[in-house]
């Protein structure tokens, strides 16, 4: 079957690949228009155009998917549907009707649940241990479009968004390859979504990544994970930013006991105090460094134990 892919991020690069090695022919790819680098502030091109542009796909990066421009160019694609994976644009009634069996989504929760931009990421921390991916046509409103199929899938309880993401995406490729063979066999069932259950997952700002250790432990490790890779849980430590972005399994040795912010290191690992007990750190970013294993960051910092995160931190 001829498709038509619309994604952008690495995600969504993950479907593309797993499409174009399928059965299946993808004849186009929509994806975002190329974006400034944050260092060296050059043109960088989304990693689904990069994966097109290796394997030879007509690809269209259009600033508006809307535009009479766009819609010719999906038409002359030939794509008898398509393929949908975080693609960032709205999509009107004219696009999603411009297909014979119009457009597909490929969306990271159990819909209705988490209805937007970050379901995974929101899942994550509200503590969830299940969530699941869903593929559904696409309408006019937001992800609210009937169900083709959806599966769940456990969230481990030291995953990150970023290592759920690429999990689910590996995931829900297959389980778009799946939709996209029913649909040519003609044996596609489509169910309306729940009325009951759902819930709108909002796109992470910055500007709330500041961890708060005066808040339970569970709570500090779902926010530290959820924000992991992008943007990044961070707090202040001696007047400088550090990300911090893995936590453990480990419990603090018997007899060290942390007040909220306050650092416990030992030889090979590193603690934070919250309200009730204390977490492992495992991965960290320094200002202006790589990512790199806390009880790395602190033997180089010769952070010791009873330093605390400064009071805008901690506050």
């Amino acid at each position: 079957m001829r498709i038509l892919f619309a994604g952008t991020p690495d995600v969504a690069a993950t479907c593309l690949a797993a499409l174009t090695d399928s059965s299946h022919e993808v004849v186009g790819v929509l994806t975002q228009p190329d974006a400034r680098a944050r260092r060296g502030n050059k043109l960088v091109p989304s990693p689904v155009a990069s994966l097109a542009q290796e394997r030879g796909i007509p690809t269209l990066k259009p600033a508006d998917a809307k535009s009479d421009e766009t819609l010719a160019w999906i038409r002359e694609t030939g794509a008898e549907v398509a393929a949908v994976v975080a693609y960032g644009q709205i999509l009107d009634a004219r696009v999603l009707s411009s297909l014979t069996h119009g457009f597909f989504n490929l969306h990271f929760s159990l819909l209705p649940a988490f209805r937007g931009a970050a379901p995974v990421q929101r899942a994550i921390e509200q503590g969830l241990s299940q969530s699941g991916v869903s593929v559904f046509k696409l309408d006019e409103g937001l992800d609210t479009g009937p169900l083709a199929r959806q599966e769940v899938q456990e969230i481990p309880p030291l995953a990150t968004a970023g290592e759920m993401l690429e999990s689910m995406g590996a995931h829900g490729a297959q389980v778009l390859i799946d939709v996209m063979e029913a649909i040519e066999a003609d044996s596609l069932t489509l169910v309306e979504q729940p009325s009951e259950g759902a819930s709108y997952a909002r796109k992470l700002h910055p500007d709330e990544a500041a961890i708060d250790p005066a808040r339970p432990a569970s709570d500090v490790a779902a926010h530290i994970r959820a924000f992991a890779p992008n943007p990044g849980a961070f707090a202040s430590v001696r007047g400088a930013r550090l990300k911090i972005l893995g936590v453990g399994a480990a419990e603090a040795p018997e007899g060290m006991i942390l007040a909220p912010g306050e650092f416990g290191v030992t030889k090979k690992k590193v603690f934070l105090g919250t309200a009730t007990q204390p977490i492992e750190l495992t991965i960290v970013g320094p200002a202006g460094k790589k990512h790199m294993g806390a009880a790395d960051w602190a033997r180089g910092a010769r952070l010791e134990t009873g330093e605390r995160l400064d009071e805008e931190s901690a506050a």
